[in-house]
């Protein structure tokens, strides 16, 4: 193919040119085909984060790229004209032959009376991104294809993306994708359900302060700088033409209440629904994800909340054979008869971990005594001694366990679950301190987020996670962000409640409080935990 190259002043830059439709943008050399195709708003499926183990973001092109790597010599047995974008570099003009139908949302959606009006929910996570079609007349939801938040090139978690947003261009770069993406998944479930964009009467967004500002257009630098402050909490007086939904001029746009800089509309609507469900005392709430979200309501019906840092190890990010729950994913691990068996999604083979598959292993291993309780690999590994098909190996970048195949746990992987698992502890601690808690007292423990709904429980309690609480009974409410702002397409008074709500709760910040390094450091080993409540 012989290429007309555009107006570029600039020698260092490449152009890429999608066939779909004509779109075409300048790129710095050698930046990653991935990021270009996402920041042309084209749809990448990448389930490992672009690590390149799962194989599914494979993109027809023909152009100037770097050579093949030896994962794609792997995983594309006769590559012809295809790459995996998250492996090639731009090194010259590119065009990417994507299609119609490669494009084009697959899912299969039940029908549905188009003469019926319907509302739009979006959970804007850190990592993914998730959507239900409402049909306002019969109450049901629909669910669209969850999707990995097109962000991520700029960090994996929201100071990651805070410091990246004091850029301008990075920040517009970030809100337009994240826009781009969102309406893009909308359209293509109204394309397959031949429901007409004017029947779209609603569109409610919940997610975390820094998600909501940057889908919003709204500064996000403030909230990474002490004093953390957010200046908007409440996104009731939004329009279509704000946010770019052009194709909805009819909606109403809205979205839940946040609390303050890292306390969103995600956690508010968690509590709302809570207290919907007659969870009004002695309750401890955890939303598990890149960001933990907490809040306990003690014997005296009053709320404390906190929110901590938790990485994305728990998502199947920094995770190193991680990915989320997608075809070929290993969700679960168990121990039969001596051996490791797993649970997956699809069929074949599997290509990845995800983060309940990550607990299950750990706890696995640190049972039998392959994992110390400071998180190290023990010193005297026997592979005789492992379960089958289980395999020690003491690598010159990292000391790592062989599992399936090429799928493995290193000693990075294990400090990343460390350092998602001592945030969580600690911040547990430090919120029962303040709200004149002890273990003992919780009668309901809340466990939200779509990761949350598959734990395994015996081993999320071994690794300590979160306190024992002994005289709990344990509930799994999914994705209750989601939920949350479904619930708000059909009931007017919702978003209200959640504010009186909000503005009752008494926040522990825990970046100013004196305990929570303390507890955090404390709380990194899987033994004992009780130095957390001195």
């Amino acid at each position: 193919m012989n290429f007309q190259r555009m107006p570029d002043k600039n020698p260092a830059m490449h152009f890429v040119k999608s066939i779909h439709d004509g779109r075409c943008e300048y790129f710095t050399d050698h930046t990653l085909l991935l990021d270009a195709l996402l920041e042309m708003g084209i749809d990448i499926k990448t389930p490992c984060g672009g690590k390149g183990i799962c194989g599914k973001c494979i993109v027809p092109v023909q152009g100037k790229l770097s050579g093949l790597t030896k994962t794609e010599k792997k995983l594309l047995k006769n590559p012809g004209n295809t790459r995996l974008a998250c492996q090639a570099f731009l090194e010259g003009d590119v065009h990417a032959l994507t299609e119609n139908d490669w494009l084009a949302d697959k899912n299969i959606y039940p029908a549905i009376n188009c003469s019926d009006c319907f509302a739009i929910a979006v959970d804007v996570g850190t990592t993914s991104v998730k959507i239900t079609l409402v049909n306002l007349s019969q109450g049901t939801e629909i669910n669209i294809p969850a999707f990995l938040n097109p962000q991520r090139r700029f960090g994996h978690d929201v100071i990651s993306r805070i410091a990246a947003a004091k850029d301008s261009k990075a920040n517009q770069t970030m809100t337009r994708q994240i826009r781009q993406r969102i309406f893009k998944a909308i359209t293509n479930a109204l394309n397959a359900t031949a429901l007409p964009p004017g029947n779209i009467k609603q569109i409610v967004f919940s997610g975390n302060t820094t998600m909501l500002y940057l889908f919003f257009g709204l500064d996000v630098t403030r909230l990474g700088v002490y004093p953390f402050h957010a200046e908007q909490i409440d996104f009731d007086d939004v329009t279509y033409k704000d946010i770019d939904a052009d194709l909805f001029p009819k909606a109403r746009i809205s979205a839940l209440p946040a609390i303050s800089a890292f306390l969103g509309g995600d956690l508010v609507g968690g509590m709302t629904l809570c207290r919907e469900k007659g969870f009004r005392e002695h309750t401890f709430f955890i939303d598990l994800g890149t960001n933990g979200e907490l809040f306990i309501v003690n014997g005296s019906g009053a709320t404390y909340a906190a929110s901590c840092a938790m990485g994305p190890a728990l998502e199947g990010m920094s995770i190193s054979w991680g990915m989320t729950a997608d075809e070929g994913a290993i969700t679960h691990v168990r121990l039969d008869d001596g051996s490791l068996v797993y649970s997956m999604l699809g069929k074949g083979l599997p290509v990845g971990l995800t983060g309940t598959a990550l607990i299950d292993l750990v706890s696995i291993f640190l049972t039998k005594g392959v994992i110390r309780e400071d998180g190290a690999f023990a010193s005297d590994i026997d592979n005789r001694q492992l379960p089958h098909p289980a395999r020690y190996s003491d690598g010159l970048k990292s000391k790592q366990i062989r599992i399936w195949g090429d799928i493995a746990i290193s000693q990075i992987d294990i400090r990343n679950l460390q350092l998602a698992k001592g945030a969580s502890l600690a911040a547990s601690g430090c919120l029962l301190n303040e709200a004149g808690c002890r273990e003992k007292d919780i009668r309901n423990v809340l466990i939200a987020g779509a990761f949350g709904s598959h734990l395994d429980l015996d081993h999320f309690r071994r690794l300590g996670f979160i306190p024992q609480f002994p005289r709990a009974d344990y509930h799994y409410l999914g994705n209750t962000s989601l939920q949350a702002a479904g619930k708000a397409c059909v009931d007017d008074l919702f978003i209200d409640e959640a504010a009186r709500l909000r503005d009752s709760v008494t926040e522990i910040e825990l970046a100013s409080n004196p305990d929570f390094n303390r507890k955090f450091i404390a709380s990194m080993n899987f033994g004992n935990f009780s130095k957390i409540y001195e």
